[in-house]
């Protein structure tokens, strides 16, 4: 599947100017500290719950609307620029295209008891130490991993230690067969959105890192910084979700570098479909799952009878063996 190229110019304007979100509303502004939210003790979700005063459920309602005017701004500026690119019907209503502060906001835990904020806090009086401790963690394994040499190879490798442990610790957080400590549904979902937070913090910033990297040198290939470095490369791009536009020039590129093995044929056929998704609803080589009762399922595939053919070209098994391997691997999902 060939896209529609990106125009270095407009590249080049997207690596300049993004969208902004709007100024917070006042229950806010005492979690935001040089730009960065950190939930602290949640006060400012008192509104929700059935306890509340009616001034924490009007500044609540504030918090709401500002965050859907972060959202709609956002995906409009999205669809706007795809539609420049020759894909008006694009399909980003899920994607999570907003700027950092709302997405980190947005990282909050799933609350299905309303009833007190008091219980709440119980809860997250336990799952907070554990939550803070694995995303310290992390940190800590991301900065021992940082190169001491700056070459483009060390550097690339180097990027993905963090946002792989991060990862590493969601899905240890949403395993019930994993050996997570004991604790009740809403604390580990509160453990869950700490992690959540920390991976879009990590995203944001490798993608900002590597929308520099590419705009000053290409692609990284094969041949310049190596097997290793160049899939770091892809899996960087890969998780820069909340910039479809830069995952879409990524692609562009990528396609001819694949057969002139500087680029991975698998990788490019993973980014083949994460892009398509978005764009048309279906993708080439069934490589994004949805989980349908408990297995995992491909989502929506645009050709059936050829995609086997591709998935073999592209180096990789077939679906039956890789939603096998998946299920092995993290489990009833």
């Amino acid at each position: 599947m060939a896209f529609r190229s990106v125009t270095l110019v407009l590249f080049a304007t997207f690596l300049c100017a993004a969208t902004e979100a709007p100024p917070p509303p006042p229950v806010l502004q005492p979690y935001i500290k040089d730009g960065k939210f950190d939930p602290g003790d949640y006060g400012w979700l008192r509104g929700r719950f059935q306890d509340a005063s009616a001034e924490e459920a009007a500044a609540y309602e504030a918090f709401l609307q500002w965050s859907q005017q972060c959202w709609t701004t956002a995906h409009d500026e999205l669809r706007a620029n795809l539609a420049a690119e020759g894909y008006p019907d694009a399909k980003v209503d899920n994607v999570n295209a907003a700027p950092l502060l709302c997405r980190t906001v947005a990282s909050q835990p799933m609350i299905t008891d309303n009833s007190s904020f008091k219980m709440f806090e119980r809860e997250l009086a336990t799952a907070t130490p554990v939550a803070l401790a694995y995303v310290t963690a992390a940190r800590n394994a991301d900065e021992a991993a940082r190169p001491r040499s700056k070459d483009l190879a060390s550097e690339l490798k180097a990027r993905t230690v963090g946002e792989q442990t991060i990862r590493m610790g969601l899905t240890w957080a949403m395993r019930e067969d994993s050996d997570f400590p004991e604790m009740s549904p809403l604390a580990r979902a509160i453990v869950r959105a700490h992690i959540g937070l920390a991976m879009a913090e990590y995203d944001h910033a490798n993608t900002e890192w590597l929308k520099s990297v590419v705009a000053e040198n290409g692609w990284p290939k094969i041949s310049e910084v190596g097997e290793d470095a160049s899939g770091a490369a892809w899996l960087l791009v890969q998780h820069a979700d909340a910039d479809p536009v830069f995952q879409l020039r990524a692609l562009n590129l990528m396609e001819p570098l694949v057969a002139q093995k500087e680029v991975s044929a698998r990788d490019y056929a993973y980014l083949t479909d994460r892009i398509a998704l978005k764009l048309t609803g279906k993708q080439r080589y069934g490589t994004q799952y949805q989980c349908v009762d408990g297995a995992y399922a491909p989502l929506p595939i645009a050709d059936e009878a050829a995609v086997e053919r591709l998935r073999e070209e592209a180096g990789m098994e077939s679906l039956a063996e890789n939603a096998a391997r998946m299920q092995a691997s993290y489990g009833r999902c």
